[in-house]
């Protein structure tokens, strides 16, 4: 039996990370900045992280030449969002897999894009947290609906997307309040990562491994369930660590009536 596209797409995008990985590898493992700055975590390490941002240089001063704005980025991940959301629906893995990519790279341009170009402002990271929860909200759709016969399924894809929400509101929260956004694992970043793998493993999965006719996707659920356990841990822990940074008590200023648990107001960027 001929393997399927979604096949190919996957073994094509396990292939080209591993020249992307060589690639930072042999040409001296440059670091940038802005990667230091993000951090790295158990599902993305600074090796990746940097020679995908490094892959994006190019494309970034080509945008930055023709005078594209971070927000036209912003809203153009929209587009393989709601491609991958689609591909998803249908059971089409390894081009969701792409399409994930694609929005995921977009992310990280817009704010390269407002960086170089010194247009960061709060009106642009609040489009982009926006626009992001949008994108995310299209993929899971997607993939409850490839999961419409399983409801423990949906289920689980459901308490992911909770934990996804609630772990991005912890920051929200934070800058709100002119707090230290807490830190902890299942970032947006971590959340793409881990959806990015599991469907790009999942073609090989249904093709080799399950049995003919199976809408498991094993891998895709592996996938969910590690963000829907380890987004709500992640966003008790970071509550918690919030919780208690502004139940510290502060010195009054001179002149104030009382003292406010606040911090000095942070600066907000696009991530």
């Amino acid at each position: 039996m001929r393997p399927p596209f979604d096949v190919y797409a996957s073994l094509l995008m396990g292939a080209s990370c591993v020249a992307l990985l060589v690639g930072h590898v042999r040409w001296g493992r440059k670091r940038y900045q802005r990667v230091t700055q993000q951090g790295a975590t158990f599902f993305l390490g600074h090796d990746l992280m940097n020679a995908g941002y490094g892959a994006l240089q190019p494309i970034v001063r080509w945008c930055v030449a023709q005078g594209v704005s971070p927000d036209t980025v912003s809203w153009a991940s929209l587009i393989p969002a709601a491609a991958a959301s689609i591909a998803c629906a249908t059971g089409h893995w390894g081009i969701a897999a792409w399409a994930l990519l694609a929005s995921a790279l977009m992310d990280v341009m817009d704010g390269a894009i407002a960086r170089a170009t010194g247009t960061m402002s709060g009106s642009g990271a609040m489009l982009d947290s926006v626009l992001d929860r949008y994108a995310e909200t299209f993929v899971f759709g997607g993939i409850i609906f490839y999961y419409r016969e399983h409801v423990t399924a949906q289920l689980v894809a459901l308490a992911a997307v909770l934990g996804s929400f609630m772990v991005t509101y912890s920051t929200a929260k934070a800058e709100a309040l002119r707090a230290k956004p807490p830190r902890g694992s299942m970032k947006r970043s971590d959340r793409l990562t881990v959806l990015i793998l599991g469907s790009a493993l999942a073609p090989l999965s249904l093709f080799w491994l399950e049995p003919a006719g199976s809408r498991y996707a094993w891998p895709v659920l592996v996938a969910i369930s590690l963000i829907a356990v380890l987004a709500n841990a992640s966003a008790f822990q970071r509550f918690g660590a919030l919780a208690r940074q502004l139940s510290q008590p502060t010195r009054p200023e001179a002149g104030t009536a009382r003292a406010t648990p606040m911090t000095k107001k942070l600066p907000i960027a696009r991530v």
